[in-house]
């Protein structure tokens, strides 16, 4: 007799606004578990409210399958998240996914691509340094470590040297984020069949060290092709490790911080854009302080400068900011003035995610200060999301040299 299998009910949840849900207690508690939400009872029974989401995806909890669904299209968080900086050229169909497509469907699908499309002509190599345990002279006889571990005894020998080996962080890194695929439970099978047979050319790679988040290697000419691929599977492992290690079973939760793809891809299409111009295009800088004893902390997404002197601040915004919303925030005015007093620059930029909606300008009296606010159109193709972009790098280096400092 063969079992009944049973279809997961879909509970959607809006990223942006409330949604209701219908969940037992146990469920919405392991949902508030997972910390990216929160959630609360309503007047009615077993109906749940979900505000305040922070991250996009698939949540499995028992019969149950959650899905919050990206306000920015799926063609163009794909591009974001493998975008490089160093892509010739954009192809628009390798971002073309179907519009009833699923967030980790189409992450998964725009991996297996770029690292088909890095591997076609072999996985890239590169020289490790290696210490091992030999009876045969190899390399360079580690003669400290030798009379360390064996002091006295000549056979066998330590010995280090470098070889060169597809067992390079790059390879690693991919294996891992195919590796985390395949324990994910909410894949279409097109998707799963295709997984094995790329998985086979790293068996020769050792496995990476579970790290979060995931430090890509320099980008270099010999790496250059690799680049969306990696790209692609830091953001992978990043939405499996991180629900992972906030309660989720093994395969239950896909999670992407959207946010910080969209940080990323600002941050690195502006370091594309103008340091061909000479500038200076610094992501999440750490080591400014507000206050003079140093206590007050800030790390603004971007600042730019040349010869030294600090041009323009800008921050990312993944909110939807509009004709219809006003003036943005306060505190993100607040945060603006901040990094514009402590970077001695009289014109600071907030980049947010919305529609075509021309810039407007807040002159600050009592600071001297203007801050811009800006909305990135992310819809289109993405080829209009790069140009975009540069045209935006043009904007805030224009006006912070013609500005300049007070």
């Amino acid at each position: 007799m063969n079992a009944v299998v049973v279809e997961p009910r879909i509970e959607e949840i809006a990223e942006k606004g409330e949604s209701f849900v219908a969940l037992t207690a146990s469920q919405a508690a392991r949902l508030q578990e997972l910390r990216f939400c929160r959630v609360s009872p309503t007047t009615d029974l077993d109906i749940w409210r979900v505000t305040d989401v922070t991250r996009v995806g698939v949540v499995a909890i028992d019969d149950v399958r959650l899905i919050v669904r990206p306000k920015t299209p799926l063609r163009s968080l794909i591009f974001m998240a493998s975008y490089s900086g160093l892509q010739a050229e954009v192809d628009d169909a390798s971002f073309s996914f179907e519009a009833d497509q699923d967030l980790p469907a189409a992450l998964a699908s725009a991996l297996l691509r770029a690292v088909g499309d890095a591997t076609d002509r072999g996985l890239v190599k590169g020289y490790v340094s290696v210490e091992e345990t030999g009876t045969v002279i190899r390399g360079r006889w580690d003669i400290a470590r030798q009379l360390k571990v064996r002091p006295g005894i000549p056979v066998p020998v330590e010995l280090t040297y470098d070889d060169y080996t597809e067992d390079v962080p790059e390879n690693r890194i991919l294996k891992a984020a195919l590796r985390a695929l395949v324990r994910l439970e909410q894949l279409p099978r097109r998707v799963v069949d295709n997984l094995g047979p790329l998985l086979g050319l790293f068996s020769e790679v050792s496995d990476l060290r579970a790290t979060v988040p995931v430090t890509l290697p320099a980008e270099s000419r010999l790496n250059a092709h690799y680049q969306p691929a990696l790209r692609l599977a830091r953001w992978v492992l990043e939405a499996t490790s991180w629900a992972h290690a906030e309660g989720a079973s093994s395969g239950s939760a896909f999670l992407l911080n959207v946010a910080k793809v969209y940080e990323d891809f600002v941050g690195r299409a502006l370091q594309a854009t103008l340091h061909p111009e000479g500038f200076d295009v610094d992501l999440q800088v750490s080591d400014w302080r507000l206050d003079a004893e140093g206590k007050i902390r800030m790390r603004p997404d971007i600042v730019i400068s040349r010869g030294g002197r600090v041009v323009t601040v800008a921050d990312t915004k993944y909110k939807v900011w509009g004709e219809s919303d006003g003036s943005p925030p306060n505190v993100d005015v607040y945060q603006a003035l901040a990094y514009a007093v402590t970077a001695g620059v009289r014109e600071v930029h907030l980049l947010y995610v919305s529609g075509d909606v021309e810039p407007r300008r807040y002159e600050i009296a009592a600071t001297g200060t203007t801050v811009v606010a800006h909305a990135l159109d992310v819809s289109g193709k993405p080829g209009d999301l790069v140009r975009r972009a540069q045209d935006l790098g043009g904007t805030l280096t224009t006006s912070g040299l013609n500005v300049g400092g007070p």
